[in-house]
């Protein structure tokens, strides 16, 4: 996944740059941070070892290490590291191995998960625990585990998996089955859309909207840079999520969403949701690869009120309604 920026590359800042801060403007957090395993997101019933959440909870609860979070007809979204995002699907269960900031690492025990990597600097480690499989995600991409069949497919990015003393590289457009004793991967259809996908990319699309508005927050406040705010994630009251800011140029997702830094928000035009540099038409070329996702009207738990209205609200940015539910 390419960053597309005529400014310096953020992953030159090292990993020690990618701090957890929320920026102090407007609505002040009160030195409230998101770590690894923060739950930004929850639809249905999802419970952490056995204890029912509620969409009061979001952003406030964070998996620890072994706590184990499930699903029976519901969905969530965790944060992993700035830029990476675990969605996990209905009737699943995953578990927290290690919540560290620079190596967070999960356990997908039953069901599915999806895990969205917008940005993986070279020092950082994403694994994903399966089977008695270690997957190692290498690059920004889309990666889907699914426990109950044994498979890991990578729709794009690449993953080195450790079975014991086999070692196999999976890149785009490749699954595996971990009980091949072989390893042998097999092509599929990067386009083909099963629930939790949809789901996904509908999320990304909100996610994405929630970083411009705080983007473009954090610039008009003149607090980002070298003596200001680092990179990582902030929170958005009026969209209820962490927002993922980068700290330079802008980013594709996988599903074709941008994530602008606040030094580079301004050069984002004002568009509807869906048109304009969103979906990969009109001023941003949209990005190669999985899908130039539309935009997601209704349903889902979740829907964004009110468009692109430019005056008052969060920053001088956008005043939707409702705060990304209804």
């Amino acid at each position: 996944m390419k960053m597309q920026s005529w400014l310096s590359s953020a992953g030159a800042l090292g990993l020690m740059s990618l701090l957890f801060l929320t920026p102090q403007t407007g609505a002040a957090q009160n030195g409230r941070t998101a770590l690894p395993g923060t739950i930004n997101f929850i639809e249905g019933q999802v419970s952490i070892n056995g204890n029912l959440l509620n969409s009061r909870q979001e952003g406030n609860v964070s998996l620890q290490p072994n706590d184990m979070l499930s699903t029976t007809q519901g969905r969530v979204e965790v944060l992993l590291s700035p830029g990476a995002f675990l969605r996990v699907g209905n009737n699943s269960q995953v578990r927290m191995v290690s919540a560290g900031m620079s190596d967070p690492t999960i356990e997908v025990i039953r069901g599915e998960a999806m895990v969205e990597v917008d940005f993986l600097p070279k020092l950082a480690h994403l694994d994903v625990l399966e089977r008695g499989a270690d997957s190692t995600l290498m690059k920004e991409g889309l990666y889907r585990f699914n426990a109950d069949q044994g498979g890991v497919a990578v729709f794009d990015g690449k993953t080195q998996i450790k079975v014991n003393d086999r070692v196999k590289e999976l890149g785009k457009g490749h699954e595996v089955l971990l009980s091949d004793a072989k390893l042998k991967s097999v092509s599929f259809d990067t386009k083909s859309a099963d629930e939790l996908y949809r789901w996904s990319s509908a999320r990304a699309g909100y996610l994405a909207e929630a970083n411009e508005s705080s983007a473009r927050t954090v610039y008009t406040a003149g607090g980002w840079g070298p003596y200001g705010y680092g990179p990582g994630w902030a929170w958005n009251p009026y969209f209820a999520t962490w927002a993922w800011l980068p700290y330079d140029g802008f980013f594709w997702s996988p599903f074709g969403y941008p994530f602008f830094s606040p030094g580079f928000v301004a050069y984002a035009p004002y568009y509807g949701f869906g048109h304009g540099f969103y979906g990969g038409r009109g001023f941003y070329p949209g990005r190669a690869g999985i899908a130039a996702a539309p935009a997601f009207r209704g349903g889902g738990g979740f829907a964004r009120g009110g468009g692109f209205a430019r005056g008052g609200g969060f920053g001088g940015g956008f005043a939707r309604g409702g705060g990304g539910r209804r």
